[in-house]
């Protein structure tokens, strides 16, 4: 395996700015079975403002985590990587506190 370019090393940093919220981490969650799910369905299951919901998909179509596609009144949206969940799992197992070397800290408090 060879090191990333500048390139690869600046795009891996935006995924993980873009999960570096606990609300979109869950957004992912929610999309990680690869289907696409409309942004109205994920409103009904987190009961945020909508204003709340376009700006944290902003943030995650912006950094390439997500897809949003309008089909009529609709907005469907779909990770953008088959890998996401995997990376998303594995930060999440790595974070939990019973585990040898966690991350540290809960950041939320």
């Amino acid at each position: 395996m060879q090191p990333p370019n500048q390139q690869e090393l600046r795009r891996a940093a935006g995924i993980f700015k873009a999960l570096a919220h606990p609300a979109r981490v869950r957004v992912v969650w929610l999309l990680a079975d690869g289907r696409a799910t409309t942004q109205r369905a994920l409103l009904d299951e987190l009961h945020w403002p909508q204003s709340t919901m376009a700006r944290h998909i902003a943030t995650l179509r912006e950094r390439g985590v997500v897809t949003a596609t309008r089909r009529g009144n609709e907005v469907y949206l779909q990770l953008t990587d088959d890998l996401m969940p995997a990376l998303l799992a594995t930060a999440c197992d790595w974070a939990r506190p019973d585990r040898v070397g966690a991350a540290g800290p809960d950041p939320d408090r």
